[in-house]
């Protein structure tokens, strides 16, 4: 039987090569994927740039009301730089982590220094930056505890790490419907998983076991329009509402249950050093 790599809980199947722990609900393949994600032709600047704008703007909104201001920002994860563009226009001194050469080389391009290994192996000073943000990239790795460890290094004490990762909950029902078809008449997949798909409860465990402290998670807005192009014969506009809507109920359940129900598509998480 394989251990939680989180919390080293007891996991049991739960279909689709998953392997979900009794513990903190970490949901995690058996065989992980590790070669860089592959998206329709022409995509990428609506996946990257346009349907992350507002969530790029307020996590520097939530990071400067944290940090009292800009500071020095590692993005892991950082694409070809557009977070570390919206940042430094804020005036953020921005660097970046990307393991894909191409996007990295965009990054670099645009004038920023990244790091082209994974973080905990990117050789990064210690206790030099004021906040890092991650964003859909821990579900992609092959060990997020050992990232989170390089970042709390990278931090200084008292800096601000702030994490966008989908919500396993969420995506591991969206996951079940579609294998018994419903979505298949639109020729929809919304669905998203990945090598890692954490629960609330997982992500503080995460966190937790790095030494971070005053963790706290909300649901996250979701990107505008249908970036990845997931909602079939939705279209971007019909899907973009839908997801708008979804999110207003996801937040009622989450004020409801005071705090305690997180129904959203994507999670939205702070902790301190």
């Amino acid at each position: 039987m394989k251990h939680c790599p989180i919390c080293r809980g007891e996991t049991d199947p739960a279909g689709d090569g998953l392997l979900k722990c009794r513990g903190c609900g970490l949901a995690f393949k058996g065989e992980k994927y590790f070669g860089s994600p592959v998206y329709q032709p022409g995509i990428e600047g609506d996946i990257y740039t346009g349907a992350k704008k507002e969530l790029f703007d307020a996590a520097l909104d939530r990071l400067q009301g944290l940090l009292r201001g800009p500071g020095r920002l590692l993005d892991v994860g950082c694409a070809g730089g557009d977070l570390l563009k919206t940042a430094a226009g804020r005036g953020w001194q921005g660097e970046g982590v990307e393991i894909d050469p191409a996007l990295a080389g965009k990054a670099v391009e645009a004038g920023f220094k990244v790091y082209m290994s994974p973080v905990e192996a990117a050789g990064l000073e210690a206790a030099a930056y004021d906040a890092a943000t991650v964003f859909e990239v821990f579900c992609l790795m092959g060990s997020p505890a050992e990232a989170v460890a390089g970042i709390y290094k990278a931090l200084k004490p008292g800096g601000v790490i702030y994490i966008r990762e989908f919500n396993a909950a969420f995506h591991l029902t969206l996951r079940r419907l579609e294998l018994a078809g419903v979505f298949k008449p639109l020729g929809a997949s919304p669905a998203v998983i990945h090598n890692f798909n954490f629960s609330p409860r997982s992500l503080r465990a995460l966190l937790g076991r790095a030494g971070f402290r005053e963790t706290q998670i909300r649901n996250s807005r979701p990107t505008s329009g249908d970036p990845y192009r997931t909602g079939g014969r939705l279209g971007g506009l019909f899907t973009g509402l839908l997801k708008f809507l979804y999110y207003r109920l996801a937040q009622a359940l989450w004020y409801a249950s005071f705090g305690r129900v997180y129904a959203g598509s994507s999670l939205i998480v702070t902790a301190r050093k």
